[in-house]
């Protein structure tokens, strides 16, 4: 093992700063699980009393002018087997720097001096750092050497759901709709990393229409801890929407617009009752979330009627650049823990939740969204404008409608620490 002598200039340094401290310092930057031991001295008048006779490498830190007749005992000294490296402070002379530089070139490894500024406790960590990646390369046995290689097991997995099953959705799924008034539909939904890892269904559902005047989404969030839940929250949109398109006449009004939003609430509530009396199954094994929407656009204004039960959120932006948050999700009254249902309680009481809002203005987009994408967007406040609206601008809306399917689904599968459930985003954005 290779001695290390540390030659220390008493002069100028902080009092606090003892001998053994310059030795702790340097030895803290070693990274060898065996480093040398390293011994620290005063250097003595005429350098001749300060220096190591075995096999060694020596630093030497100066900070003022040398006594005369340094140079001949240090010249004897350095040899193969002596090697000096120096680092000095503003206090030494710069001719005495100079000559050291010239007595240590003919080394096999050379470094030029360091200087040590300041000449405090900061300067002298940074001047150990210089002489412990000297060291490494003077004395390769000393390098930090690299850590194992540690083999681990791929964390989340990506298993297939059952496709044999009578009751199989999609892992994936996406749909796209031209609507009313030169607006767009486009939909995503996504397995979340639980339900991939585990080889499960996708348990959120979405759908999406259109008649002549109304733009028509549905998006639902099958509970996690019902068995037949992704039956529920499909059956939940796909019923709500097409009764919607039935119960739309042809001259309709605002009053047409409240009682179809109930027909559609009706009949999402009724198909998951009528299965569960079917199959002779509890209603709870289908508990689904559920939000509805029809969009209204006229000339200049717009109206929207809306019915949410449980978490997710809808949110619009306006021509202006103006943002709502026109729903948030919601917990049981009773218990701030649990979500509410659609199938949690009869369907008149999700009928004193519809509401309808009129703008002055047109809507540039409207999104509905289950919590696995609502959570990453949190807070609302900050994030919906630049994290949605400007993100679905920059990498969906672009695009032709064909291609925006793609896009949004390449879009809600990211990968975020913490986010592990299904995401599901129903976008309606005016051309």
């Amino acid at each position: 093992m290779t001695t290390l002598y540390l030659l220390v200039d008493p002069a100028g340094w902080p009092t606090t700063l003892d001998p053994d401290v310059f030795g702790a310092v340097l030895g803290a930057q070693l990274r060898h699980p065996n480093p040398p031991p390293i011994t620290v001295r005063g250097l003595a008048e005429g350098w001749a009393a300060s220096l190591p006779a075995e096999e060694c490498i020596t630093f030497a830190l100066i900070t003022h002018p040398l006594p005369p007749g340094w140079v001949d005992p240090l010249r004897a000294w350095v040899q193969p087997d002596h090697r000096l490296f120096v680092a000095y402070s503003d206090g030494a002379d710069l001719t005495d720097v100079r000559e050291l530089t010239a007595l240590t070139l003919p080394q096999a490894y050379h470094r030029p001096p360091y200087r040590i500024a300041p000449q405090t406790a900061f300067g002298l960590e940074r001047a150990a750092v210089w002489m412990a990646e000297t060291l490494y390369e003077t004395a390769p046995m000393l390098r930090p050497q690299a850590p194992p290689i540690r083999v681990a097991p791929t964390r989340w997995r990506n298993l297939p759901s059952n496709r044999a099953d009578a009751h199989a959705y999609p892992d994936q799924f996406t749909a796209a709709a031209s609507g009313a008034a030169n607006y767009k539909l486009i939909a995503a939904s996504t397995r979340g990393k639980t339900h991939a890892h585990h080889g499960t269904f996708r348990e959120d559902a979405v759908a999406l229409s259109a008649t002549a005047r109304w733009n028509i989404l549905a998006v639902a969030d099958g509970a996690g801890t019902a068995p037949m839940a992704r039956v529920g929250s499909n059956l939940a949109v796909i019923n709500a929407v097409s009764a919607i398109r039935e119960a739309m006449p042809e001259a309709p009004t605002t009053e047409d617009l409240g009682r179809a939003l109930f027909a559609g609430l009706g009949a999402a509530h009724r198909a998951i009752h009528n299965f569960a009396a079917s199959e002779n199954l509890p209603v709870s094994d289908l508990h689904t979330t559920f939000q509805l929407m029809i969009h209204w656009p006229q000339e200049t204004t717009c109206l929207v009627g809306l019915v949410h039960v449980g978490d997710g959120v809808i949110a619009a932006e306006a021509v202006d650049g103006q943002f709502y948050l026109l729903t948030e999700g919601d917990t049981d009254p009773e218990d701030s823990g649990r979500t509410l249902f659609l199938t949690s309680a009869p369907v008149r009481q999700w009928m004193s939740r519809a509401k309808v809002y009129q703008f002055d203005e047109r809507l540039n987009i409207v999104a509905m969204m289950t919590d696995g994408v609502a959570g990453d967007l949190e807070p609302y406040a900050e994030r919906l404008q630049s994290g949605l609206f400007g993100a679905l601008r920059s990498r969906v809306l672009c695009y032709p409608l064909r291609e925006r399917e793609g896009a949004l689904l390449s879009m809600i599968t990211y990968e975020r620490r913490g986010s592990f459930d299904d995401r599901t985003l129903a976008i309606l954005s005016r051309e």
